[in-house]
């Protein structure tokens, strides 16, 4: 059986497993990468619906 990746729903629980100390250092820049990406999303999609 193979271990299946962790897999964020949102912005908000990517950046809580940015900023989880016991993850190593370069995991949690990763999280912290899609937290932002998320986050330009749900604003891209927002000014997407103001148009």
């Amino acid at each position: 059986m193979e271990d299946r990746p962790y897999i964020a729903a949102d912005a908000a629980e990517c950046k809580q497993r940015a900023e989880n100390e016991t993850l190593p250092a370069d995991e949690r820049l990763v999280w912290a990468q899609l937290a932002a990406a998320a986050e330009l999303a749900a604003i891209r999609r927002l000014l997407a619906k103001r148009r």
